[in-house]
């Protein structure tokens, strides 16, 4: 191979791996940014920014966002035009996010601790009434965990015996990652409520439907 051809070739090489290490850092930038607003969302709801109400809004639109990319990316591809409108959408939910925790709406937890505290002192030191709900909840709560776990290993299960790809297997887990976040945020204020748990068995129905069809379509791995 003469020095010219040799020139060209190492031009060709270093291009690709210029839009190779480009094309990750914008899969960085908005995984990372999806990420970044999930926190946001969840501290704003621990530190008592957020309501309920605005808490449930917010994780819907941050449902609705990741949706679109999943159907984005549904064909294999995620084009520049894309990429665009989610970063687009991920730029309005930030402002919706910034918005949302600095406006004059607060969760009352002085109030939430006053009232506990006074139904302690009014049962003698101990809440019966409050204790059998917490053992109903914790059921409730462990049939949440149930599902996860169980989902988590079908995905488990599908990564070894090959009927789920790289690529799908990263949406689940991400998906699995998303109904996390959005548990933490309801949980932040030490109650799920039955709508809260409501949302979570819908996402994880969804979840269920989306393994089931990733694992039985007809992108394979090969295993050996």
């Amino acid at each position: 191979m003469n020095k010219a051809a040799f020139s060209a070739l190492a031009v060709m090489i270093a291009a690709g791996l210029a839009v190779t290490v480009d094309a990750q850092a914008r899969e960085r930038s908005v995984n990372e940014r999806q990420s970044n607003q999930r926190e946001r969302v969840v501290a704003g709801a621990r530190s008592g920014a957020l309501t309920r109400p605005e808490t449930r809004q917010l994780n819907r639109e941050a449902r609705g966002i990741e949706r679109k990319e999943q159907v984005f990316r549904s064909d294999g591809q995620f084009s520049r035009g894309e990429r665009r409108e989610v970063q687009r959408d991920l730029n309005r939910h930030s402002r919706n996010i910034h918005q949302t925790r600095t406006d004059h709406d607060r969760r009352d937890w002085g109030h939430s601790r006053g009232v506990a505290q006074s139904a302690r002192g009014w049962h003698g030191g101990r809440d019966w009434g409050h204790d059998r709900g917490f053992q109903r909840h914790g059921a409730r709560s462990g049939n949440i965990d149930r599902l996860q776990q169980r989902q988590q290993a079908q995905i488990r299960l599908g990564v070894r015996n090959g009927s789920l790809t790289p690529p799908e297997a990263r949406r689940l887990r991400g998906e699995q990652r998303e109904i996390a976040a959005l548990e933490r945020s309801y949980r932040a204020d030490g109650v799920l409520t039955r709508s809260e748990r409501r949302d979570l068995r819908g996402e994880l129905q969804d979840a269920n439907r989306h393994i089931y069809n990733q694992a039985h379509d007809d992108d394979r791995r090969y295993v050996r």
